[in-house]
């Protein structure tokens, strides 16, 4: 097993940090007997990214016996790290990084497989294969395309929505071919088009072959669309923060269940945050500086729906009593989801509100109650929301 990361490691690993999050970013996780599994894993929610890793540099000989040289120590070599890394990570359950900390997977039902090489040192002299490779589909970036890979849908559902649009793009047999670019020129075609491959007017008979012509990359990131983009979207990066500060408390122990003293629900609500798109982060980030900046003593809960079916409730508290506050944030979590008939999964996020204490801790709650659960303990539920709404009246907060 390798000591170390190497350049081209680290690169993959500081992007996807940098889109991922580092809760969900493991490089050179442990596989069989301990061996490196794979260059980089992500997971987060169902979903599971394997990511290999190759810098060879590539070696002019006039013929194609250098293209097949290059293409049998970076691409054959990356697909069957791939291949063998997803083998194994079928068959189990819990995954140990390079640091010792545990990885827990996803249900195997629910888990959702994308494989990612990274391919450097072709110097964009040899033909980059990717779709569908013997065993799925394989996404493939060079050393020209690898930055706009990783960061230019810098959420993990921003990212594997891109992944599953050109995966059905060739899968529905269209032809695609790259004028001079790369992948880099398919993501400004996805963004220039709604996040979407629907490039053909709904009257038309559906495209057979897509030429990608050199630039388009280019041409969008100068484009006032990309900049306007970019200003719209430039808060939601405080939710990142956020996430990133929640994350680092967790890792280092200091966010537990006020009962069990343990972690437990408190990284589901962390993929609950990470699973958020970016346009959907701009809006929960201006909602928490709002509720944090309001001067409005008396304004102490704030709640604000995410995607389809999830929501969130920010409160106050003082460090001072943290088991009052985070008992508070469980109710108001309960009240949110019987309000809320259609909303299935509820983050709370309590703090000090700034400038009243000298110190400043986080407190998280996660809810998960689906419509049958619900509906089935529904009298239950009924009463705990009255005694709930009768706590805060009698707090004064109701």
């Amino acid at each position: 097993m390798k000591n170390g990361l190497t350049p081209s490691e680290r690169l993959v690993n500081r992007l996807c940090t940098q889109s991922f999050l580092k809760l969900w970013t493991h490089p050179n996780p442990k596989g069989k007997h301990g061996k490196e599994l794979c260059d980089c894993l992500i997971v987060c929610g169902p979903h599971i990214v394997i990511i290999s890793v190759k810098d060879i540099e590539y070696r002019e000989t006039n013929d194609e016996i250098g293209h097949k040289r290059w293409s049998k120590a970076a691409i054959e070599k990356s697909v069957n790290q791939i291949w063998g890394a997803e083998r194994w990570i079928k068959n189990t359950n819990i995954i140990e990084r390079k640091d010792g900390r545990k990885i827990t997977l996803p249900d195997h039902d629910d888990r959702h497989y994308y494989r990612i090489m990274v391919a450097l040192g072709g110097k964009g002299k040899v033909w980059l294969q990717w779709g569908e490779l013997d065993h799925g589909f394989v996404h493939i970036c060079d050393e020209y395309s690898i930055e706009v890979f990783f960061t230019a849908l810098d959420t993990i559902s921003d990212f594997i929505e891109f992944l599953d649009a050109s995966e059905s793009l060739i899968k529905s047999g269209v032809r695609l071919y790259f004028d001079g670019g790369g992948i880099e020129d398919l993501i400004a075609l996805y963004i220039r088009h709604g996040r979407s491959f629907n490039i053909v007017p709904a009257d038309q008979a559906q495209a057979s072959m897509v030429i990608l012509c050199e630039n388009i990359w280019k041409d969008l990131k100068s484009s006032q669309e990309f900049e306007s983009m970019k200003v719209d979207l430039e808060q939601s990066y405080i939710w990142d923060r956020l996430i990133e500060l929640l994350s680092n408390d967790l890792l280092s122990d200091q966010m537990f269940d006020m009962h069990s003293k343990k972690v437990t629900d408190n990284e589901l609500a962390l993929v609950t945050m990470a699973l958020e798109p970016r346009p959907n982060r701009a809006e929960l980030a201006e909602a928490w500086m709002e509720f944090l900046q309001n001067p409005d003593l008396n304004s102490v809960a704030r709640m604000i729906q995410g995607r389809t079916g999830h929501a969130y409730v920010f409160t106050t508290g003082s460090s001072d009593d943290r088991e009052s506050r985070y008992q508070e944030l469980t109710l108001r979590c309960l009240v949110v989801r019987g309000r809320l008939p259609n909303t299935h999964t509820v983050v709370g996020i309590a703090t000090d509100r700034p400038g009243t204490s000298g110190k400043y801790s986080f407190d998280i709650v996660y809810l998960n109650i689906s419509e049958s659960a619900w509906t089935l303990e529904n009298d239950q539920r009924v009463r705990e929301i009255q005694e709930c709404l009768e706590y805060f009246k009698n707090l004064g907060k109701g």
